[in-house]
């Protein structure tokens, strides 16, 4: 359910031959295993009378009712959790409790796109749409760095290791800002004019991958401030991209990239010389989706190194949607399940275990090394907008259309 203006080497890699899907290894119905529910997607919690089974260890109704939840993160020791809602508003909270610890009351003019903690957990950013990022310092709940990007933002992210954020915005432009400090380290503009849909920063700290509105992808050295690699847009659809870059991962060996666009393309291409690997999905090749609405929305890959393997996840006409496990050394598709309720954001766990939310309302635990659907986690009235696990993997933190944040305990699951 990406709102596109508004608020989420293994072996044989080098083999360069297009993907075909006639060896799946199985197609998955999961029509009789999950319970159908009869919430829309577009149910706010206040709008239903209907009982749902609520799963939750912990509740955050903090929000103001009527207003989406779009972002969420947790703390590195689990114990703070922080949201960020479409009234302006973050709220940073108790995670074991649901009571709030402070809010940034005005601070924000538009919604809140970003709302997460640094990599020692003494600070958290906070960022809306209009381009403010604000910095808090957690001990005593105090704003102490804000600035103002000179347009929209689209994305941000911090640094693993450092006090910095990457922030994109529509014009194109990516900032690699120091907080706490008044200047901006660097502006990369090779994007300017090019809206920045997307980015992450690589594991290895160095290099950040930048997808944008027109299907480019650009690899960029933070340091030098120089682009290391392009992988240029394909109206033809056979070499890259022939729409927006909507997200993109970097597999754990620092090169391997999976981007997904608007047109639903699925692609592979390497960081260091911004070759595409294979085209491993294309869901509207030749008017295929003519007839139906079916968007890529997530794509992410494995964190197990003895599982060489991506996933990604559709919505299909804004009411279900499938879920694509991918083998990445064979590139082939491994699985195929088909998903009540679209999915809006996948999560790996270290292990082969991984979580959707859904349109649903409902995140759903999936052994994708056996393709095999685990179980589902209920409370949510209404559709999931972001989804992220803590350290140590035993909780899943869930934000929604229906103004709550939910908390649940994933432990017994992997």
């Amino acid at each position: 359910m990406q709102d596109r203006n508004s608020p989420p080497s293994p072996p044989g890699v080098l083999d360069t031959e297009l993907t075909t899907l006639d060896d799946i290894e199985e197609i998955i119905d999961l029509d009789d295993s999950i319970e159908n529910t009869n919430d829309s997607s577009s149910d706010n919690e206040s709008d239903s009378t209907a009982e749902v089974k609520d799963d939750a260890v912990c509740v955050f109704r903090g929000h103001e009712s009527k207003y989406t939840v779009f972002c969420c993160s947790l703390s590195k020791d689990s114990k703070l959790a922080a949201t960020g809602d479409e009234n302006d508003m973050a709220y940073i909270w108790n995670a074991n409790t649901g009571e709030c610890i402070f809010n940034t009351g005005t601070s924000h003019n538009d919604s809140v796109i970003f709302a997460q903690f640094n990599y020692n957990d003494k600070y958290i950013a906070t960022a809306d749409m209009r381009g403010k990022i604000n910095l808090w310092r957690i001990s005593d709940k105090s704003c102490v760095w804000q600035t103002t990007l000179t347009s929209d933002i689209t994305w941000v992210q911090w640094h693993h290791s450092t006090d910095v954020l990457i922030a994109g915005v529509v014009t194109g432009e990516v900032y690699m800002v120091k907080t706490r400090k008044n200047d901006f380290l660097k502006v990369f503009a090779q994007g300017t004019g090019d809206r920045s849909e997307t980015g992450i920063i690589l594991p290895d700290g160095k290099r950040a991958a930048i997808g944008y509105g027109s299907g480019t992808i650009y690899v960029l050295d933070l340091k030098s401030n120089t682009v290391l690699s392009t992988t240029p847009h394909d109206q033809t659809r056979l070499r890259g991209h022939a729409s927006g870059v909507i997200a993109i991962d970097c597999h754990m060996d620092n090169n391997l990239l999976i981007s997904i666009s608007l047109q639903s393309q699925t692609i592979l291409s390497t960081a260091h010389n911004g070759k595409v690997i294979c085209i491993l999905q294309d869901l509207n090749k030749n008017g295929a989706n003519s007839n139906t609405n079916n968007n890529v929305e997530a794509a992410a890959f494995c964190k197990d190194p003895t599982f060489p393997a991506a996933a990604t996840g559709t919505i299909i006409n804004n009411t279900e949607g499938k879920l694509y496990i991918w083998d990445i050394s064979k590139q082939i598709l491994r699985h195929e399940i088909k998903h009540d309720g679209g999915i809006t954001k996948l999560v790996w766990t270290k292990t082969a275990i991984l979580l959707t939310a859904g349109l649903d309302g409902k995140i759903r635990c999936f052994d994708a090394r056996a393709g095999q659907y685990l179980r589902s986690f209920s409370g949510h009235r209404s559709a999931l907008y972001d989804l992220c696990l803590s350290s140590d993997e035993k909780k899943a933190l869930s934000v929604s259309d229906d103004s709550t944040a939910r908390i649940f305990d994933i432990s017994l699951v992997h």
